[in-house]
């Protein structure tokens, strides 16, 4: 197949091969013989034609086999005779021998002796037998002779005796250059000037699938030209079809005219497979043994198309494939991949791809591909969930209504859309499928799942309706009936005081008649939630457990909230941080994890709040970032309320207050539900705590009534922080409301006694009381008892502030300032850190932290941490001392830390750091914000925020 040469007789990315070629022509001792290898089209040709032009140019007489038709004429010795003016020796008598071999070494060695030669011959694998057995001595016995030589054939290509001929001159030391595919650089040069502009993406793209052979790429470009396929203006060429043009499929089709028909219709079946195939898969398609395949395998290799590696064997050129697949008939395409779909099935293992294939080959009218894509879906529903869906999907829209597998699939693809974290497909699939249903089992079938895909949407309500309304149903399943009331307690745990959730839950616990389909261990989880509102942890626990140990039997697979994940979440609450741990163990994902359906991002949000309490602030905040962006692609709106709130808790205590205040009020700004129920409604007490932080206790003390009110009946506002109680008591006298802080430390000694077995609730009760009537052996006490390093900084931190006012006890104000500033550290908490190092440089006291780590000299990666800070904080527009003030620090010190930045960066002022900042932007740490004291601080990030739209 011969294309169009490159532009002008250009050649493009083959600098090393030029300088081997070079290197040959100059050698002036030792073997001069190169040998050529390369597939068709890789440019192999246009090389040697390259080298023969500057040999010419360099004095040397070039020699080949026929001169009127250049390189392309295979090897033949009276040929070559024929190009060095030797004239046919005249007949020999009867019983004579001409030798053609020795003529051309006496031709050769003649004419060698005034000018130097160069012997080019390509297309070797056409040679004939006799010039192959004299090129295996020739270059051997003009080895004195100033006799260079380039032999060159196709990769693949050739018999025995070519194979020979090229492993005795490697022997002799001959040079082997195989062409390779193009570089990238070079593939780009080659499209433009053949384009005359600079390719698109979308032609880059195209370029790439030619796999580097300039000859595919000649022919698609051209191609492209020739029909119209891109568009070139202001010297951009733009890509305007996604038509293979037919001068590409031509060339391609000459390529595969020396296959065979049974060649031929194997390349076209694993064309279909992919770019990588195994022989295995293409032998059990066409049901014949590998070893039958043998020989059009060996004869698709000879093209060069394929190549072979470890694990399969994979074309060379993705143009090619396509071309291969485009020439086959539509029909018989989505035969081939239904037929292909079904075959991976059934060597397991491969269900992606077999989803792909089955995908491709399910069209309207062919039912007989409906139940492959309903097995496809079932394996791949725990794995790739969102195949799965897919599949479902594509299976019900090609199902009619009068279909008697409608409904099943239906269902199918409702669940299935939930589990891969479609809730709002979900919704609207279940919704339509009720104008086709008649009233019956069917209808409450499809309201009961969609009461399951409601309550992660953060419509409570509205599911706890439907729930009803299928009880409201009569002659229900027992089945159906178990689902719908679990759907209802479901819903009921995200409704005030439970909707009657609670009752029906003790009915189901004590029912003669055990429940079915998990409704005993939602019941078990209702009661747990209650139990632990109410203080009775101990109780809340066991229940839970025994909730966790019936769903692992139950078998369920419904859109339910996993009890594993409340258990996890009270577990943390409680600080029994092993057996937390040992719970999430339970998995992410499946049919048996914890996290399933539209529940899939509670584990992150958990595992947030296990690092935070574990004193690891930065992994929390990427559990939280992972889990908020997991619940906002799932559309689950009540998971998203809690992965602010986890975000909101870990941003604070790192000090980035910005992230604080934007995702504490986050769900507020989208109108958002209530966090669900394992997360024990504990965004109020956090959205106090940020308020506190940017303007003061007493605007943190507004936002606080409801819950100070609940204290008596509900526990959950203690429990959901080892140090809640004692943050509460510290922000209602520091606003000087007596009343609040005396109502938090009565709920926590209840808690206290309540649960004797629970250490951590003692501390936090003896910490609220010592700081609410100025106790040191309660602070004392309680910073020993805390489990919680940021818990135990902070009683250290009570203590040394109730110590520093009362005369001669600077020395154990001190003492418990640095016990205060060992445990923030220990538990990442930077913002509390700086606090406590502000307080001791007041007295005197300097407290410095290094964190060594090698850096380069200069640029943004020689900045330290603090220089990162500062200069996040510049390009914010901040002044020195705002910035000061943030972070704890004199103006001085900013000032100081500004000029290392200078110089490191080698900028010159403000503007230009701040360039350098956006482009560095994902690099920065989080800026730390500096508490006020009387909640008067101005430009706080609270006050920063963009009003609340009408």
């Amino acid at each position: 197949m011969d294309g169009r040469p490159p532009t002008r007789g250009a050649t493009f990315g083959r600098q090393r091969e030029r300088a081997s070629i070079d290197e040959l022509l100059t050698r002036v001792d030792g073997p001069r013989v190169m040998l050529v290898e390369g597939e068709p089209g890789i440019g192999r040709t246009h090389l040697l034609e390259d080298a023969a032009r500057r040999a010419a140019d360099g004095g040397f007489a070039v020699v080949v086999a026929d001169p009127d038709s250049g390189l392309g004429r295979p090897a033949d010795l009276e040929q070559l005779l024929t190009a060095l003016d030797e004239p046919r020796p005249p007949p020999r008598p009867s019983g004579g021998q001409d030798r053609p071999a020795e003529r051309l070494r006496a031709a050769l060695e003649q004419r060698a002796r005034s000018t130097p030669l160069l012997v080019v011959l390509d297309d070797l694998e056409g040679a004939d037998p006799a010039a192959l057995r004299a090129l295996q001595t020739l270059p051997i016995r003009l080895a004195s002779s100033p006799v260079h030589w380039i032999l060159a054939r196709r990769t693949g290509r050739g018999d025995a005796e070519l194979d020979r001929l090229f492993l005795r001159l490697q022997e002799g030391g001959a040079a082997l250059l195989r062409l390779r595919s193009l570089p990238d650089e070079a593939v780009s040069d080659l499209v433009t000037a053949t384009l005359g502009a600079s390719p698109d993406l979308d032609l880059r793209v195209l370029a790439d699938r030619a796999g580097g052979n300039p000859l595919l790429l000649l022919e698609l470009m051209n191609g492209l030209l020739d029909e119209g396929g891109v568009v070139i203006s202001q010297g951009r060429a733009r890509l305007v079809t996604s038509r293979l043009p037919e001068r590409a499929r031509l060339a391609v089709k000459g390529r595969l005219d020396d296959l065979d028909p049974a060649a031929r219709r194997l390349l076209e079946l694993v064309a279909m497979l992919g770019p990588a195939f195994h022989p295995l898969v293409a032998a059990d398609l066409l049901g014949i043994t590998p070893s039958e395949l043998l020989p059009s395998l060996e004869a698709m290799l000879a093209t060069g198309l394929l190549a072979a590696r470890e694990e399969a064997l994979v074309f060379r050129h993705e143009v090619v494939r396509e071309s291969v697949i485009a020439d086959i008939p539509g029909p018989v395409r989505q035969a081939l991949h239904v037929q292909i779909g079904r075959t991976l099935l059934e060597h397991g293992g491969r269900v992606r791809a077999a989803a792909s294939h089955l995908m491709a080959g399910a069209v309207p009218g062919v039912p007989e591909v409906l139940p492959s894509l309903d097995r496809a879906s079932a394996e791949m529903l725990d794995t790739h969930p969102a195949v799965a869906a897919e599949l479902t999907r594509r299976a019900l829209d090609l199902t009619e209504l009068a279909d008697p597998r409608w409904f099943a699939r239906t269902m199918t693809a409702i669940r299935t859309l939930a589990a891969a974290g479609d809730l709002e497909g979900a919704a609207e699939l279940a919704e339509a499928a009720l104008d086709h249903c008649a009233p019956g089992p069917s209808t409450a079938e499809l309201l009961t799942a969609l009461s399951f895909v409601l309550v992660p949407k953060g419509e409570a309500v509205r599911a706890s309706d439907t729930a009803r309304a299928v009880l409201d149903m009569p002659d229900l399943p027992d089945e159906v009936r178990d689902r719908a009331e679990l759907a209802l307690l479901q819903a009921g745990t995200s409704l005030p005081e439970g909707a009657g959730a609670l009752d029906r839950a003790r009915t189901f616990v004590k029912a003669d008649d055990a429940p079915g389909q998990g409704l005993a261990s939602g019941a078990l989880i209702v009661l747990a939630l209650n139990g632990w509102d109410k203080g009775e942890l101990d109780d809340a626990l066991g229940l839970a457990r025994t909730s966790v140990r019936q769903a692992s039997s139950d078998g369920a697979q419904d859109g339910r909230l996993h009890p594993g994940l409340v258990l996890a979440a009270l577990l943390v609450d409680a600080r029994l941080m092993d057996e937390a741990q040992r719970t999430m163990v339970l998995g992410t994902g499946g049919v048996d994890g914890i996290g399933r359906g539209g529940w899939a991002a509670g584990p992150a949000i958990v595992r947030s709040r296990i690092a935070l309490a574990e004193g690891r602030p930065e992994e929390a905040i990427r559990d939280a970032w992972a889990a908020l962006e997991a619940a906002d692609a799932a559309g689950a709106r009540l998971l998203s309320a809690s992965a602010r709130s986890a975000l909101s808790v870990a941003a604070l205590r790192s000090g980035d207050l910005e992230t604080a205040v934007e995702h504490t009020h986050g769900e507020e700004d989208a109108g958002g539900p209530a966090p669900p129920p394992f997360d024990l409604t504990r965004s109020e007490l956090v959205r106090a705590q940020v308020t506190e932080a940017c303007d003061g206790p007493r605007v943190a003390m507004t936002g606080l009534g409801r819950l100070l009110d609940d204290l008596t009946e509900h526990s959950r506002a203690l429990l959901c922080d080892p140090t809640a109680a004692a943050w509460l008591v510290r922000t209602a006298v520091a606003a000087g409301e007596a009343r609040p802080a005396e109502k938090v430390v009565a709920a926590a000694d209840r808690l206290a006694r309540l649960n004797p077995g629970l250490l951590s609730l003692s501390a936090a009760a003896g910490h609220a009381r010592g700081l609410l009537h100025g106790e040191p052996d309660l602070l004392r006490d309680a910073a020993a008892d805390h489990a919680d390093r940021w818990a135990r900084a902070s009683a250290y931190e009570d203590l040394g502030t109730l110590l520093g006012g009362r005369d001669g006890a600077r020395g154990r104000t001190i003492q418990w300032f640095d016990e205060a500033l060992s445990c923030y550290v220990a538990a990442g908490a930077e913002r509390d850190a700086a606090r406590i190092r502000g307080r001791l440089r007041r007295m005197g006291e300097r407290r410095r932290h290094w964190h060594h780590r090698d850096r380069p000299a200069s640029g943004w990666a020689s900045l330290t941490g603090a220089e990162q800070r500062i200069s996040g904080l510049v390009a914010q527009g901040l002044t020195n001392q705002k910035i000061a003030d943030q972070l704890f620090i004199s103006a001085h010190t900013v000032a100081f830390h500004l000029r290392q930045v200078f110089r490191k960066l080698d900028v010159r002022s403000r503007v230009e750091l701040a360039r350098q900042v956006l482009e560095h932007s994902d690099d920065l740490p989080r800026a730390q914000s500096k508490d006020s004291d009387d909640g008067t601080e101005a430009g706080s990030p609270l006050a920063r925020r963009r009003p609340r739209p009408e």
